[in-house]
């Protein structure tokens, strides 16, 4: 499979991605891959307490962003005021009670609404900082999502009445996090080739195997590559296995002479792959001052 963790930092004409804002800090250090993101989704949605992020950083930025198209979850984090203020613009607030789905799901239950027979790759922008609880709902949600995982049935029903669906999602092709300094994914059982734009993404990454009990990688374009090849039951003498407690792939790198940012890799479980995101101010600068001038 063809990744291309720069297409939606590169803008076109079309609308290729929709964004769900969670509530985590807007770092100012990515004001502009922010500001990008957001303004070119075609559904932007923030999830609750995300509405308080994007009014505080509309503060100091509002005539360059957009409105978003919905606010929504269970509002028990939206400040009364942020919510008049988004109100009195025009911008739909709804609020979906149910215990048995996060705002996050929410919000992606919502979007599931809006985009019909129209999927396209979604954006989770935060939740992979702050509390380690909420940053492990988010790698669980991007398993919910994956169309090559298993996935158990809800343990307790929802209730009777309850106005909103359990915390089920439809499956998607593409789902990416962008937090707290990079981007990741998870991928899924099999092969994959992923495009870096050196210019927007940074040397450091790593390969977790989460959910799973081991992995066994292959992978090229690293500076540390693991040759990983499973027979029958046991591992040729230069392989290894990637699981936690065992050998894991962490603080890795492009390689130094990896200078078109392809990294190819093979897996036999679905596995996360996180790559560093740049700062604003080592951004390449040409890059930077097209892409906010582009319509």
């Amino acid at each position: 499979m063809l990744w291309d963790l720069s297409h939606s930092l590169r803008v076109s004409g079309e609308e290729t991605y929709d964004l769900v804002l969670l509530n985590t800090p807007i770092p100012e250090e990515h004001a502009a891959i922010f500001q990008l993101l957001w303004n070119h989704a075609r559904y932007r949605i923030a999830a609750d307490g995300g509405a308080n992020r994007l009014f505080q950083f509309m503060q100091t930025h509002e005539e360059e962003l957009k409105l978003p198209s919905l606010i929504c979850g269970d509002l028990d984090s939206i400040k009364s005021h942020v919510r008049a203020s988004f109100e009195a613009k025009g911008v739909d607030v709804q609020r979906f009670p149910s215990q048995y789905s996060t705002d996050l799901q929410k919000a992606i239950q919502a979007l599931e609404e809006r985009e019909g027979s129209r999927p396209l790759e979604l954006i989770i922008f935060g939740g992979l900082t702050g509390r380690l609880d909420q940053s492990a709902h988010t790698l669980h949600v991007l398993w919910q999502l994956s169309p090559g995982t298993l996935i158990d049935g809800m343990v307790v029903p929802p209730a009777e009445g309850d106005e909103c669906k359990d915390g089920r999602v439809r499956r998607r092709a593409r789902t990416l996090v962008v937090s707290d300094g990079c981007i990741t994914c998870l991928l899924d059982a099999g092969s994959h080739t992923l495009q870096h734009d050196r210019r927007v993404l940074g040397k450091s990454c790593g390969i977790l195997p989460l959910g799973v009990a081991t992995a066994h990688v292959h992978t090229t374009g690293l500076e540390w590559n693991l040759r990983m090849y499973l027979v029958q039951i046991s591992l040729t003498t230069d392989g290894e296995t990637s699981t936690l407690g065992g050998f894991l792939s962490t603080s890795n790198h492009l390689a130094h002479d990896n200078g078109d940012g392809v990294v190819t890799i093979t897996t036999d479980v679905p596995v996360y792959w996180t790559v560093e995101l740049q700062t604003d101010d080592v951004l390449d600068t040409a890059w930077l001052h097209g892409h906010k001038h582009r319509a």
